[in-house]
């Protein structure tokens, strides 16, 4: 019978769960590290844990004992059994009865860890700390634990899970990131993030938004200059780039950025150096580069507004957020810390969301995404005269209701220039237009370009070839 060693008042996440190959190998590990784990502890063996992981997310990690003696097909079909449970779920070996060739086999196979009896306590409690406080944040809503720097994001579904575990696995390396998506799915806090996970934690982290900057300031900004470079530089500057040595620097809106300019970054990219504006020696930047736009860049390239080989230097490492629309699920997380943080601010804390005005939140498709239900939410809170946040405090009614707007709102932004508004709609109109041609034409390109009177390399950027 699986016994539990330690309790805590969240009964819904169980913070270690130590399978061995019998019950009473189990309980003697669960014993050993019950001190170096602040949650519930549950001891089972091998056979019978997988079933107590019902829910994925609500187990912190595995501890398995490995069988005596070692048995290399048993311990697959035990990972993969976890794995069928909880597809995220951390699995940490005790190797003590390994030896290295078995513990390196054991980590081929898909263990996250391998913790050894000679292993420090404080090296194990922070290794087992570190993949339980992830797990936990993650079950509350929260992608990255409160201890380790990163700002809070919330999001509980499959796939911000993923970009956070993508973010965990690439913060590490300098490599540089380019982050996706729409306007307010937050790919600041993601680039905050990053920083916050890597070793450059300690630098600075400096952003710059790309679109906010006119064109003819925008070099100054990120380069700097001297003295006397220009009629008023009557002092030397710094820029952004050297703002950021041995830290981040965050190049917001990027897709905005001028032609001249990007063959600047290219060389900041490829070769680590650039130049002060009227400067006469080159300088080297120990920086990492993150990037993000709301632009798709292929097709920027295609129009030949961005350079093909920046964007290929950008794209290293492709983070996509999801819209807001397309996580349902978050929505009433998120909705509720917004809430809670704005009524707590105003003097009304227990304000509440009544289920009808949940409701009509998650049906909303926010084109703002989370920036426009941050706003939703302040405006009914100022607005509520109850305790609770009704439907009619909301403006969505109208939003909702309006076919035209709700149709419009799937394909474009409905916020920031009309220009982008414009041509996410076409670009759109265009993939619909030539996804039927060829499925008219069963797939002729040469019938389908014809028939829509473009070329056929202009039918393959449509679609995407």
């Amino acid at each position: 019978m699986p016994t539990t060693k330690k309790k805590t008042a969240r009964t819904d996440f169980l913070a270690l769960l130590v399978a061995g190959p019998d019950a009473a190998a189990a309980e003697s590990a669960a014993e050993r590290f019950s001190s170096l784990v602040d949650g519930p502890i549950v001891a089972a063996s091998t056979e019978k844990a997988a079933a107590l992981v019902r829910v994925p997310g609500a187990t912190g990690a595995v501890l398995l004992v490995p069988p005596s003696p070692f048995d290399r097909a048993q311990l697959r079909a035990a990972l993969d059994a976890f794995r069928a449970a909880d597809p995220g779920l951390p699995v940490v070996l005790l190797a003590d009865r390994l030896d290295a060739a078995e513990a390196v086999g054991a980590l081929r196979a898909g263990a996250a860890e391998a913790v050894f009896r000679e292993t420090a306590p404080d090296e194990a409690r922070a290794r087992l700390a570190a993949l339980i406080g992830r797990r936990a944040a993650r079950a509350s809503g929260q992608l990255f634990p409160e201890d380790s720097g990163a700002p809070r994001i919330l999001g509980a579904s499959p796939e911000m899970r993923e970009v956070a575990r993508f973010v965990e696995r690439v913060a590490g390396s300098d490599a540089t990131v380019l982050i996706l998506g729409e306007s307010g799915t937050g790919k600041e806090l993601i680039a905050q993030a990053l920083h916050a996970l890597s070793p450059r934690s300690r630098g600075p982290f400096i952003a710059i938004n790309c679109a906010a900057i006119p064109e003819t300031l925008l070099e100054n900004e990120l380069f700097g200059h001297e003295k006397g470079s220009y009629t008023g530089a009557s002092s030397t500057q710094i820029g952004k780039v050297e703002a950021a040595e041995r830290g981040t620097l965050f190049l917001d809106e990027i897709g905005e950025m001028p032609l001249p300019l990007q063959a600047k970054i290219l060389r900041l990219l490829q070769e680590k150096t650039y130049d002060r504006i009227g400067g006469t020696r080159t300088r080297k930047a120990d920086v990492r580069i993150v990037a993000a736009t709301n632009r798709g860049l292929k097709e920027e390239v295609a129009a030949r507004r961005f350079r093909e080989d920046l964007y290929y230097r950008l794209s290293v490492l492709p983070i996509a957020l999801p819209a807001l629309r397309e996580r349902p699920g978050d929505i009433a997380i998120i909705a509720d810390a917004i809430l809670e943080k704005l009524a707590a601010s105003m003097g009304r804390a227990g304000l509440r969301f009544s289920d009808d005005a949940r409701r009509r939140l998650v049906e909303y498709r926010w084109p703002g995404n989370v920036r426009e239900l941050e706003n939703e939410i302040e405006r009914a809170v100022v607005l509520a005269g109850r305790d609770v946040i009704e439907p009619s405090d909301f403006e969505l009614r109208s939003r909702v209701e309006d076919p035209d707007r709700a149709a419009l709102a799937r394909i474009a932004p409905l916020d920031g220039p009309l220009a982008a508004t414009l041509k996410a709609a076409t670009d759109s109109a265009s993939r619909i237009r030539a996804a039927l041609a060829l499925e008219e034409t069963r797939g002729d390109h040469a019938r389908a370009a014809d028939m829509l009177g473009v070329s056929e390399d202009d039918l393959a950027r449509m679609v995407g070839d």
